[in-house]
């Protein structure tokens, strides 16, 4: 068996940061969690862009704070998820965002590491954020994220409709 680990970001990371960005832009070009990787070809400027969101004082206007991590298998990043502790809070993230968002490298689906990487991350949210419950949502058509969120204790609230794409994504609690 696997074993897996959550970490935040290192600098030893980025060269295999920047094969998971190559993948999925490769693949589908969905980067949920990944707090806007798609937009950097330099990963260790997206680092420092990432860094910005964990503190008060240095959030872009408009913006939560948020935390990014790296899901590995040992050297290798097979998934990215973003906390976003305040999501309650800010207009946005509590209507269609939620607390969590998460990618999982296209190679590497249907292994079950979604899975692993959110119960983990729900014990972060719980340990770390000091949250009682987190909001996640997905897409009405992704199957395999809405039994991620399942397996790991989701409670299907209800259906929103995300006006920019015009999406309908499904809204789900987890109690911590």
């Amino acid at each position: 068996m696997k074993r897996y680990l959550l970490s935040k970001v290192k600098p030893e990371m980025y060269g295999s940061i920047a094969e998971f960005r190559q993948e999925i832009l490769d693949d589908d070009g969905n980067f949920d969690g990944c707090q806007q990787l798609d937009q950097y070809e330099d990963i260790e400027k997206w680092d420092l862009n990432c860094q910005l969101f964990e503190k008060p004082d240095t959030i872009p206007p408009g913006y939560s704070l948020g935390f990014q991590y790296v899901y590995l298998d040992e050297d290798e990043v097979v998934g990215m998820i973003n906390v976003r502790p305040e999501a309650e809070t800010h207009f946005l993230l509590k209507q269609y965002g939620g607390h969590i968002g998460y990618e999982v490298k296209p190679s590497r689906r249907r292994q079950g590491i979604a899975t692993k990487m959110l119960a983990d991350t729900l014990k972060l949210c719980r340990d770390e954020f000091r949250l009682k419950r987190v909001l996640i949502t997905c897409l009405k058509d992704n199957e395999a994220s809405r039994r991620v969120i399942m397996n790991n204790g989701g409670v299907y609230e209800s259906d929103i409709v995300y006006p920019p794409k015009d999406e309908i994504l499904e809204r789900y609690w987890i109690t911590l």
